[in-house]
């Protein structure tokens, strides 16, 4: 019943527990796991506050059972201090002061010191009882140890724990309380074992470290005598018996594979390599095993008990055992490396240690690959180029690599990683080690024994492939690998055991697979590329050093002395194959080298940049590896291509190969329009190099043109470095169309109606050398590839007749040319076959010289752009200064120079007798002008007699005074001039007689077949017009040389086209010229013959004879 209280409205009833809301599915259940979450975490924390009470009131009682010890310890101790402490007793102290001791408390090595002194005294009590039960071995392992830890302790004497290490591990000593020597072995195994799981040798070195007086340098004899006691202790563990492989890896991680300080470097490493006891064999098994097998390997402790009861308290129960595979990489560093190159001087004696030594130093040897470019020291060689003009691609690809290593790691084109100084120090001093005399002495001597061995010569190969990647020169800077090059059957087993292994495995053999452009798997390409490379290296280093007699001697005869110099010994070396060998051999390397091709230009390019490399996690190992691998690619292809190219110009002089064998038919070049080849001037590919990603294009690249297509790379490539693969004419037509191309360029459209620029050029004939020079400067003419206008002044001061629509300028260009290299005018000489070079003595007659040959070398570069033939003949190796890739040419073309004097250096290198003798210094002696002088060939060359030690190095330098030092200022001029009209990297295409093919024309009789098929005629002439088949009938019955001289008065040139007469421009034409009173007349700028029409036969000929015989063209008519 409720009361009225005057308020009629019902009020609602508010509730003090807030306002409800309804909660969905996913929100109840968040706060069910928000509450497991707070539920475990409070758990865990109770869990971790028991863990750390526990800890705690362990270690409280610990130390205060420590305490306790150490209380009752002395107590004993002050009781016992002059009575001798039973066995029993003895057992009582250890136990104790093993439990407490602690290197915290400095009374506790007083303790130590206390006990150490009373088993010093009478060392057989625990010698012998440890030899009964294995808990009193136990205990004396670990006071070892516990003394080890007292001498690491600063401001403590070390003696009296030096003192028990020493007795209790000396063999002297266990020897007189043992029975027999395996119990003694056994219970050193036992106990170094232990000693070195518990950080044997990372605390003798401390000590070496820390407590060795300062050292100024090498020494062999201890600073200290403390330093030779830890020495001595080094060196017990690694003396034992049985090899252990735990120990030998612990000293070679600690000791031999860390930075090296001043104590390790100058006393531990010179002392144990002048050891006579430093087991150097066994370290080398150690190393080796781990190479071969490094997931099989353990470290196991073995004995060979000799009895039941006697020897088994020595067997250690519990072995350590790692794994050795993430051991490795810390053990195979750049200090063990140089340990080991230092570590061998007395002990590389015998067969089977030899083969290990050169596995374990191939394997680490890698580590040198990571030395940048900048640590080469730059060096003079004979083979290098001497001219900054002569740059080529590979010097660029060279510079910009070396940019590209010294970017950040973010790059993936950058080099390796960065080493700190001490380790570059450490590598190159690796380098030096590995190239001396004594160690590739060593190593090659005993080549015969282990060449059977195909790891062994792997192995090898990969120490020389590794220094070739990191020295582009290593063949001729590092004894090692010039030492190999001059061992005929050290190159010939590299190459059979590449061949064995293809014939093996028939189409997946690696080498198989590169000739087609597949990159074969990884452990085949391993083993595979070293072999390859060091061939190549190694025979293309041989073969400048064989005459062409040697060459194509099949018989490979044998050292007369093996204790001679090699340089002495290396004229009686010969050929290591013979030439049906060499055939097969390079028509091998030729597949390879276009295979490799393809390899380097992929058709796809990886779509990742740098950020998705990233978010990939790409590591620095990675990279490393990525790097190394793109070295060695693009290191292989080089060495293939030059030792290819040896052979090929070896070939070219003594045509040993079949016809047609350098050449691949299933090439596909873009040949049917030679402008798509961007051989352009100036174009270096733009920065594409082989086994390199494709870069992204900048807009600079864009604005030169669209990018470069795969197939237009390779063609480049092929074109650049094996050019011989194509047929001759196909690159006669690559020239020509690039030619075209550039022509339409520089002279435009119009050239063919007689516009557009021009050079006008008025030239006397009696002074057409002087006048052309003079108009012809560059400062006057900067770019002669436009069109000339020529006009001739006569003799009488009189312009000849003719308007010049090609043809007075070719007569014009042919005339010039033959009186620039007229012998008589002295800027060219002749050799002994009538062939042309630069005269090296014209500096008296001309001191400007060298602006003549510019002049010279940019007529004949603008004959050449104009695809006009002059009868010129070159000296071959003055051809190959031309067509090569380097100004300097070798001994072998001195044949084509002087041959008396190619002669007399070959006699002189096969000489027999005393060559002192023959009473020769290091001089030649140079006639100019009737004035005799004396040029030394080196330095000091006067007093320098020439003995059969360095008679090698006078036919070197006398080869090469002759054939290119007297020259070198004129051939830099002439090629520069050269390379100002045509690029001479377009000439690279050709070899020395293929380019002088290109300059004078084949050597072949006219074929009229040929000019028949493809002459034209006007007005009422044609094939079968009465004069003109008496015309052909005539021409039949000309002998070559009349057929020459019709076609030069027709054409202004005695020799066919390159390509034929279909590519004769204006084409052969033949036109009626009325009178038959006439004599035949041509206008050689279109190759026009105005031919009257004779009724016989008789007449014909004497007319065309006494018009070609005359020498004039125009004036006839």
């Amino acid at each position: 019943m409720f009361g009225f209280d005057g308020d009629y409205r019902r009020r609602p009833v508010q509730s003090l527990g807030g306002a409800s809301q309804s909660c969905d599915r996913d929100t109840i259940i968040r706060k069910a796991q928000q509450e497991r979450q707070k539920r475990n975490e409070l758990r865990r924390q109770n869990n971790g506050a028991i863990v750390l009470q526990s800890y705690t009131r362990s270690f409280i009682h610990r130390q205060r059972r420590k305490r306790l010890e150490r209380e009752a310890f002395d107590d004993f101790l002050r009781s016992h201090r002059d009575r001798v402490i039973e066995d029993e007793c003895l057992g009582y102290l250890l136990r104790r002061l093993l439990f407490f001791y602690t290197s915290r408390e400095s009374k506790d090595g007083e303790r130590l010191i206390d006990v150490c002194q009373q088993i010093i005294r009478q060392p057989e009590r625990l010698l012998r009882n440890s030899s009964k039960e294995f808990i009193w071995l136990y205990r004396l392992k670990k006071l070892l140890d516990v003394c080890l830890t007292q001498m690491t302790l600063p401001q403590t004497s070390p003696a009296i724990p030096l003192r028990m290490l020493e007795v209790f591990t000396a063999t002297s000593v266990l020897e007189r309380y043992m029975e027999d020597e395996t119990r003694v072995q056994a219970y050193l195994k036992v106990v170094f074992n232990f000693l070195v799981n518990h950080e044997y040798f990372i605390r003798l070195r401390h000590l070496m470290e820390t407590k060795c007086p300062p050292l100024d340098g090498e020494t062999l004899h201890a600073p200290s005598p403390f330093a030779d006691a830890i020495f001595q202790l080094m060196l017990r563990p690694l003396l034992l018996k049985d090899e252990i492989f735990g120990i030998y890896e612990e000293f070679c991680k600690h000791i031999l594979a860390k930075p090296f300080t001043d104590p390790i470097r100058n006393y531990v490493l010179p002392a144990l390599a002048e050891c006579a006891d430093f087991p150097f064999s066994n370290l080398i098994r150690i190393l080796h095993r781990l190479t071969i097998n490094p997931q099989a390997e353990k470290m196991q402790v073995d004995s060979t008990p000799a009895s039941t009861t006697s020897t088994s308290s020595f067997t250690d129960k519990t072995p350590k055992v790692e794994s050795l595979e993430i051991q490795r990489s810390a053990i195979f560093s750049s200090y063990l490396l140089n340990a080991i190159l230092i570590l061998d001087r007395k002990h590389l004696d015998t067969q089977n240690l030899v083969s290990a030594y050169i596995k374990v130093v191939a394997e680490i040897s890698v580590k040198i690959l990571q030395l940048p470019k900048s640590t080469l020291k730059l060096s003079v060689v004979h083979h290098q180029r001497t001219d900054a003009e002569e740059s080529s691609d590979d010097d660029e690809d060279e510079e910009e690599q070396i940019r590209r290593t010294q970017k950040s790691n973010n790059d993936l084109d950058a080099g390796p990683p960065s080493l700190s100084s001490e380790e570059q120090n450490v590598l190159l001093e690796c380098v030096n080690l590995l190239n001396d005399s004594h160690r590739v002495r060593m190593l090659t001597e005993q080549t015969d024994t282990y060449l059977a061995d195909e790891k062994v010569l792997y192995a090898l190969c990969e120490i020389c492939h590794n220094l070739m990647i990191y020295n582009k020169q290593a063949v001729f800077e590092y004894k090692l690998l010039y030492t190999l090059a001059f061992m005929p059957n050290v190159v010939r087993a590299i190459w059979f055991t590449l061949t064995t292994q293809s014939s093996q495995l028939g189409f997946n053999a690696p080498l198989s697979l590169i000739s087609k452009g597949v990159v074969p798997k990884q452990n085949g390409v391993e083993q595979t590329i070293p072999l390859l490379a060091t061939f190549c290296m190694l025979f293309g280093r041989l073969l400048p050093t064989l005459h062409d007699a040697e060459f194509c001697d099949e018989k490979l005869l044998l050292a007369k002395s093996l204790q001679s110099s090699l340089v002495a010994a290396t004229h009686i070396r010969l050929m290591p194959f013979s030439i049906a060998e060499i055939i097969q051999l390079s028509k091998t390397l030729k597949e390879i080298s276009l295979g490799l091709v393809d390899l380097a230009f992929p058709e796809t390019r990886s779509n990742l940049n740098e950020h998705y490399r990233f978010v990939l996690g790409r590591s620095e190992t990675d990279d490393k590896k990525m790097w190394q691998q793109k070295q060695v690619w693009a290191n292989l292809l080089k060495v293939v291509v030059f030792v290819l190219n040896q052979i090929h110009t070896r070939d070219l002089r003594l045509g040993f190969c079949p016809e047609s064998h350098w050449t691949v038919s299933r090439l596909d070049l873009p040949l049917d329009r030679p402008t798509d080849l961007p051989l352009t001037r100036g174009n270096r590919t733009r920065g594409i190099r082989p086994f390199q990603p494709i870069r992204d294009f900048t807009r600079e690249d864009f604005e030169n043109g669209p990018p470069m297509s795969t197939k237009q790379i390779r063609s480049i490539t092929i074109l650049r470095e094996i050019p011989f693969v194509v047929p001759f004419n196909k690159r006669v037509g690559i020239l020509q169309g690039l030619v075209a191309a550039d022509k339409m360029r520089v002279q435009g459209n119009y050239q063919a109606f007689l516009q557009g620029p021009s050079i006008i050029l008025k030239v006397r004939r009696s002074h057409l050398y002087e006048d052309a020079y003079d108009r012809l400067r560059p400062e006057n003419e900067p770019d002669l590839r436009l069109k000339f206008r020529v006009q001739f002044i006569s003799s009488l001061g009189l312009e000849e007749a003719g308007i010049d629509g090609g043809g007075v300028f070719r007569e014009f260009l042919s005339e010039l040319i033959k009186t620039a290299f007229d012998p008589n005018r002295g800027f060219f000489m002749v050799t002994t076959d009538n062939k042309l070079y630069p005269n090296p003595d014209v500096a008296d007659l001309e001191p400007d010289f060298e602006r003549h040959y510019y002049f010279i070398g940019r007529i004949l570069g603008k004959a050449i752009y104009e695809n006009l033939l002059v009868e010129l003949p070159l000296a071959e190796f003055f051809l190959t200064k031309l067509a090569g890739k380097y100004a300097d040419v070798d001994i072998h073309q001195l044949a084509s120079l002087d041959p008396e004097l190619y002669k007399n250096l070959l006699y002189l290198k096969d000489y027999e007798g005393d060559v002192s003798e023959l009473n020769l210094d290091f001089t030649v002696a140079s006639n100019s002008l009737g004035h005799t002088q004396v040029i030394e060939l080196k330095p000091n060359g006067q007093s320098i007699p020439v003995t059969t030690s360095n008679r090698i190095e006078y036919l070197q330098l006398m080869a090469d005074y002759k054939l290119n030092v007297q020259i070198r200022k004129h051939c830099v001029a002439f090629r520069r001039g050269l390379s100002n009209v045509l690029p001479v990297e377009w000439l690279y295409m050709f070899s020395n007689k293929e380019l002088q093919i290109l300059i004078s024309g084949a050597e072949i009789p006219i074929d009229l077949d040929d000019l028949k098929k493809h002459c034209k005629y006007g007005g009422e002439y044609s094939l079968e017009h009465p004069s003109i088949v008496l015309f052909w009938s005539v021409l039949e019955s000309f002998n070559d040389l009349q057929r020459r001289q019709l076609l030069k008065f027709v054409t202004s040139c005695s020799r066919p086209p390159l390509l034929g007469f279909k590519d004769l421009d204006p084409p052969f034409f033949i036109q009626n010229a009325g009178d038959m009173e006439r004599l035949p007349t041509a206008s050689t700028c279109t190759n026009l013959l105005k031919l009257p029409p004779f009724k016989t036969e008789e007449q014909m000929r004497e007319k065309l004879l006494y018009a070609i015989q005359s020498g004039v063209g125009f004036e006839l008519s």
